[in-house]
This record gives structure tokens, C-alpha cells and sequence, in this order.
């Protein structure tokens, strides 16, 4: 087999992998296969004929990781999602021509920057379409309950900001309807996102205390008030979105029981990663349908 469909390969049962775990296995992935998908993305770099492209392939993943550590700490994304990431770039760190568009140049682009672009936008269609059926299963009222006039306002804004990009983008820039199809996907569930989310929250988060926390949680901090954030900052040092197996210590050692929303039930996002690396093998960075 060919070294590069051997990438390719590794690649896509790799991002299964972590995706089986994230969804199955509670959103937790085993610390020893995720530094194992590390090391493994570290031996194929050194396989690479040129110094040059090895040097290269392991400082685009140091910089994954180092970007990714500081997104993880303020309690953004978990951490096997940026070691993750790192492994996708040791495997392949450029951005490949497309097996199935016909557009030959990605300029060299790392290819995590086109997995961050898809997997963006997939997880913007994913989580709609998952947690608003979810929602009105789970939530006592109607949808539409939670939707108040800041999120009417929200949603309004986005849509007319899409609306106006659009329109430039297709009368001036002249973009091709792919684009303007990528922008519409955009356009629609960002919408949905912003007004429903509330009851797309809710839905995603469980009030627990500190006897339920398990390290690499996240609070949802746009649920409690800054009164509440700050009367635990002053019984817990540290305290922050972020769960760390020193937060779940203060919490037991000063025997606050106070119950917190915590994104308990949160989109897996290795789904959408791998779905991402699919579109960025098949089609390139979306962003190239986007620009003219």
C-alpha cells in the first residue's frame, strides 16, 4: 500500500476510534490508547522522506498542542480532543490535494486548520438537530417558552449579518454556489443555535455536586449568576469552568455540596472531527468554496 493512502488509512480509524469512545464510553477516552495515538502520529512522522517535512510536522503539532492545552485549561474542549488534534497533525500535517473536488490547491495549509473548519460547521448542524428534539423530550415546557426577546433579537441579528455577507459574497465576489451552499448551512443553524440556546443547554447539563464530578467536567457558567460564581470562588481556590481533580479536593475538603450545571450530556465532539477529517480528505478546507 502506498505510504500516503497508509496516512490516510491510519488517519480515518484513528478519528473512529476516539469518536466510539466519545460517544459510547461516556465521553471518556482511555489515557493510554490517547497518548498512544501520539506516539503512533509521532513514528509515522519520522517516516517522511524530508528533514524538512518531519521538523515541520512536529512543530505544527507542538503548537496544536500548546494552542490546545491553554483552550482545554479555560474549559473549552477536553483534553483527549487536543491530543487528538496533535495526532492528526503527525499523520498528516499538510492539507492534501482533494480526492474528490477539483480544486488541485490547498496553498500548503496545515491540514488540522481544514479539520477545525469542517468539524466547526458539522458540529453547528449536529448539535440543532440532536439536543432541540432532546429538549422537548426532557424539558416539562414548550420550546418557544424559552425563546424571550434577547434571543429573538440574537437569532435576528445573525441571520441579517448572514444575509448581507451572502449577498456581497455572491453579487461582488461572485463565489460558486457551493459557497453560497456553505454559507446557507451556516446561516440556518446558527440562527437555530442562537435563539434556542437556552433549551439546547439545558438539555446538555445535569445539576450535580461535587461527589458526581469527574476531572476534565465543565461548568456551564452562563447558567449561574455572578453572584453564585463568586460566592464559590471565595470557598474554592482555583474555581473555574474547568473540573480538575484539585477543584473536586477543595470542594470535599471545605464540604461545599453546593449542586452546579455541568455539561454532563455535551456534544461528543470527536463526531464531528472525524466528519471533518472525511470532508477535509474528500472536498479540502470548505473555506476554498467560501473565497472566490
Amino acid at each position: 500500500m502506498d505510504i500516503f493512502f497508509f496516512r490516510i488509512a491510519s488517519l480515518i480509524v484513528i478519528c473512529t476510534v476516539y469518536m466510539l469512545f466519545d460517544v459510547f464510553n461516556k465521553r471518556n477516552v482511555p489515557t493510554v490508547f490517547a497518548y498512544a495515538t501520539l506516539a503512533y502520529g509521532f513514528i509515522l512522522t519520522l517516516l517522511f522522506p524530508t528533514q524538512g517535512i518531519i521538523l515541520e510536522s512536529i512543530g505544527i503539532s507542538l503548537i496544536v498542542l500548546g494552542i490546545g492545552y491553554v483552550v482545554y485549561r479555560i474549559g473549552q474542549i477536553g483534553a483527549a480532543d487536543v491530543i487528538e488534534f496533535a495526532a492528526i497533525s503527525l499523520v498528516l500535517p499538510l492539507q492534501p490535494v482533494p480526492l474528490l473536488a477539483s480544486m488541485p490547491s490547498q496553498f500548503g495549509l496545515p491540514m488540522i486548520i481544514s479539520v477545525l473548519v469542517s468539524a466547526g460547521i458539522v458540529s453547528l448542524v449536529i448539535v440543532p438537530i440532536y439536543y432541540l428534539p432532546r429538549a422537548r423530550r426532557m424539558l416539562r415546557k414548550p420550546l418557544l417558552s424559552y425563546v424571550d426577546r434577547a434571543s429573538v433579537l440574537k437569532g435576528s441579528l445573525i441571520t441579517a449579518s448572514y444575509l448581507v455577507f451572502i449577498l456581497f459574497m455572491t453579487m461582488v465576489l461572485r463565489i460558486r454556489p457551493a459557497g453560497d451552499a456553505v454559507l446557507v448551512v451556516m446561516l440556518v443553524f446558527s440562527t437555530l443555535l442562537i435563539t434556542f440556546e437556552r433549551p439546547i443547554t439545558d438539555s446538555m447539563v445535569r445539576y450535580v455536586g461535587y461527589r458526581e464530578f469527574d476531572e476534565g467536567d465543565i461548568i456551564a457558567f452562563n447558567l449561574m449568576s455572578r453572584k453564585e460564581i463568586s460566592a464559590i470562588k471565595r470557598r474554592i481556590r482555583g474555581f473555574d469552568r474547568l473540573i480538575t481533580a484539585k477543584t473536586i479536593r477543595e470542594f470535599k475538603s471545605r464540604g461545599v455540596n453546593a449542586k452546579l450545571p455541568v455539561y454532563k450530556d455535551a456534544v461528543p465532539l470527536a463526531l464531528p472531527i472525524l466528519v471533518g477529517v472525511v470532508l477535509s480528505l474528500a472536498v479540502g478546507n470548505l473555506i476554498f468554496f467560501i473565497l472566490p
